[in-house]
């Protein structure tokens, strides 16, 4: 049987494909030293073991598996993150309801000096459902975590200090103030509606400026001068009208501006939401969305899936050759590039929209990742697993 929808490509070529990755499903990856690493989406809107796989990428063209890690029961391990020259951060986050209950909330540290053999050196618990999307400060030495906390409502950002990488330290706990209610017990909700307030991530610092978008909360600009004592600088929140999902937040280079993203939910498709939004910060107290940039709904909106915006290169830099360019996943219309060098008109340059295999109904283009050599990696979590590419515009 021919493929639903064959490949659409323009400024980007095909290198390599591993359907195996993340046994096909997938989300977070990372890529170093000819080694990708993918998180599995396990039960989340599919049908696959919970857990990691380890893919050889030496050649791009002949990408394989050579590990994988089954995670225990009750719990979802779909977001990684290299710590250092050698360990492996994995979240391990509880299932929702009934099926978490026996879950341990947390992170799982691998050393993935082989990482053909990657061995758990140690467990770092966090209380609720655990820990969802995070991000590592490499230049600062920093876990930046989404997770409950006591005294406050649904996730907030939880600031590690990974000096020693087995055994983190927290630095902070800070949350959105209207978050703050010391009699709010820790719940089990790694599946929030879409009005909820619980941050997201990963935040991003730039300076003394910390970027946090909070799903149904809006994103917020903080002062993270002294990382210990953060305060709210700014926050705007436009859900409602649009509902909710704000996934991520990330600074355009050292410009005024954000790349923000609302998540499109595997519940409903929206004309005329979920999307990519550029966001004002020149004055910060009073952050506006100044530009919004989604494609062609007409060609994709009806293929089945989710069709909207999910996450983006987590790296936008204003020199060199990807200058102004964001690298944005859009699950069914595949991974789009996006020019945003006139914030007020963002221009779609590229996009790379892989064929749909006979087994799936729709590609879901989930992450994407890089490698030093600049190949990009890119994620589907319905069944099609990693897409190895080249940006050639």
């Amino acid at each position: 049987m021919a493929p639903r929808y064959a490949q659409e490509a323009k400024n980007f070529k095909l290198l390599g494909h591993d359907s195996s990755a993340a046994f096909g499903g997938g989300s977070l990856v990372e890529v170093k030293n000819g080694y990708a690493y993918v998180g599995s989406v396990g039960g989340s809107s599919f049908n696959a073991p919970e857990g990691f796989t380890v893919h050889d990428v030496s050649d791009p063209r002949k990408p394989h598996k050579v590990a994988e890690f089954r995670a225990p029961q009750g719990v979802h391990c779909h977001k990684l993150r290299l710590v250092g020259d050698d360990l492996l951060y994995v979240n391990s986050e509880k299932l929702a309801g009934d099926k978490g209950k026996d879950g341990r909330g947390g992170l799982y540290i691998f050393d993935i000096k082989n990482p053909r053999e990657p061995k758990q050196v140690g467990f770092y618990d966090m209380p609720g459902s655990g820990p969802h999307r995070f991000g590592i400060d490499h230049k600062r030495n920093l876990a930046l975590l989404p997770c409950d906390a006591p005294g406050w409502n649904k996730r907030v950002i939880w600031t590690l200090d990974l000096k020693n990488p087995l055994k983190p330290e927290i630095v902070s706990i800070w949350g959105l103030p209207w978050q703050k209610k010391e009699d709010v017990a820790l719940g089990n909700d790694p599946m929030p509606a879409d009005n909820t307030c619980t941050l997201h991530g990963p935040p991003v610092i730039r300076g003394n400026r910390m970027y946090a978008a909070f799903w149904g909360g809006g994103i917020a600009v903080i002062d993270c001068t002294d990382i210990a004592k953060m305060d709210l600088v700014g926050h705007i929140n436009w859900s409602p009208p649009f509902p909710g999902g704000t996934h991520t937040c990330w600074p355009i280079g050292d410009k005024p501006y954000l790349v923000v993203t609302d998540e499109a939910r595997a519940r409903q498709n929206y004309w005329d939401a979920q999307f990519m939004w550029i966001v004002d910060i020149r004055e910060e107290t009073n952050p506006i969305p100044v530009s919004n940039f989604f494609p062609d709904r007409e060609r994709y909106f009806n293929r089945g899936g989710r069709f909207g915006a999910h996450n983006i290169l987590e790296e936008i830099t204003t020199e060199g050759p990807w200058a102004n360019i964001v690298f944005l996943t859009y699950f069914n219309a595949g991974l789009r590039a996006v020019d945003v060098s006139d914030v007020l008109r963002p221009k779609e340059v590229g996009y790379f929209v892989p064929e749909t295999p006979e087994t799936q109904e729709a590609i879901q283009s989930n992450d994407i990742g890089r490698d030093e050599h600049g190949r990009l990696y890119l994620i589907d979590r319905w069944g099609a697993g990693m897409h190895i590419v080249e940006y050639n515009g």
